[in-house]
């Protein structure tokens, strides 16, 4: 589905995240900018550490101290929600935007039948739902995300149900006010294959029939392809490329972004012959290098980029590239 040319229903702009160390504040999300519009998902991508995570607890302003959000705005529906307090934050999440986790597990209370806590979502944001209104809502989610015997499954706990089942349930709990955000956080990462594309066709449909924004946060490229329009690719918590899904995928500008592509498995390719890799790591916020933090990583940089941070410049349609040499191809092709 395309995306709207109205009103994002999300506009980030300017976010920096930091982080209070005794060696000093640090930061974890740098100048972050991005918008999602209804019915659209944009994927947020990068590797362990790289910032996808502290950016997505930043937008549902989850980040827990020592953390905080120290600058930009977090624009929903265009009203500005960083200045609000925690009362009004509580308000809004689950009724305007909600957040699935990477691991079900910590989402339910393994001490209450998941039919209870997804109830517990509605009467928690709708002061007048009686309790059987609010079971037989519950009951309609269950159905709505395709757990079967739904009837049965309600006054279950969640040790009772697979893992699959239990994603399910806390995309049910996500969805029972009708978000106009939807947050995934590696939402697949402890399921199966079979079960990951399940789950992914679940939120893409979802995102269609309720006309949510989806900001879908993943490593996995092969997840991009078949669910993003657009796609944000940050590096130590900047983003260094964006664009249209199609557009980034098959034609990366940026070498991370070629890095990781390169790296995704081949089912083609010989069971004897080891996986591509980048090499080196992620620094951490304390050991970042001075200009470009992939600059130790990459292969096409140049003695500019270990002192230079570059900067985000269009290179296309929607099309932009943080790499000095990246942009100097671009602008000379």
């Amino acid at each position: 589905m395309s995306a709207s040319t109205g009103e994002p229903v999300l506009r980030v702009e300017g976010l920096r995240t930091v982080v209070e160390t005794p060696r000093g504040t640090v930061t974890a999300v740098t100048d972050m900018d991005l918008s999602v519009h209804a019915g659209e998902t944009v994927a947020v991508v990068g590797e362990s550490g790289s910032g996808k995570s502290a950016f997505a607890y930043s937008i549902i302003r989850l980040v827990q101290p020592p953390g905080r959000v120290a600058a930009g705005r977090i624009l929903l529906g265009g009203r500005d929600i960083l200045p609000l307090d925690e009362a009004a934050m509580r308000d809004i999440r689950g009724r305007e935007m909600a957040m699935v986790f990477q691991e079900p597990s910590t989402s339910l209370n393994p001490l209450m039948p998941v039919g209870a806590q997804v109830a517990e979502a509605i009467l928690l944001h709708e002061k007048d739902v009686t309790r059987a209104h609010a079971r037989a809502r519950t009951l309609d989610l269950l159905r709505l995300v395709g757990i079967p015997a739904p009837e049965r499954r309600v006054d279950e706990y969640p040790h009772q149900l697979s893992g699959g089942m239990r994603q399910r349930i806390v995309i049910a709990m996500a969805l029972a006010c009708r978000p106009a955000l939807l947050l995934a956080d590696e939402p697949t990462t402890a399921l199966d294959v079979t079960v990951q594309a399940q789950v992914l066709d679940l939120i893409d449909r979802l995102k269609a029939e309720l006309g949510m924004g989806v900001v879908l946060i993943t490593h996995d490229l092969g997840l991009v392809a078949d669910h993003a329009q657009r796609v944000a690719v940050i590096y130590a918590g900047r983003k260094v490329e964006e664009g249209p899904a199609e557009a980034v995928l098959s034609d990366p500008a940026h070498p991370y972004t070629r890095a990781l592509l390169a790296c995704r498995p081949d089912p083609w390719q010989d069971a004897s012959q080891p996986l591509v890799e980048i090499p080196g790591v992620v620094p951490p916020p304390l050991a970042r290098p001075p200009g470009c933090a992939f600059a130790p990583r990459c292969a096409m940089a140049e003695p500019a980029c270990r002192s230079v941070i570059p900067t985000l410049n269009p290179i296309g349609p929607g099309r932009q590239v943080a790499c000095l040499v990246a942009s100097r191809e671009r602008a000379a092709a």
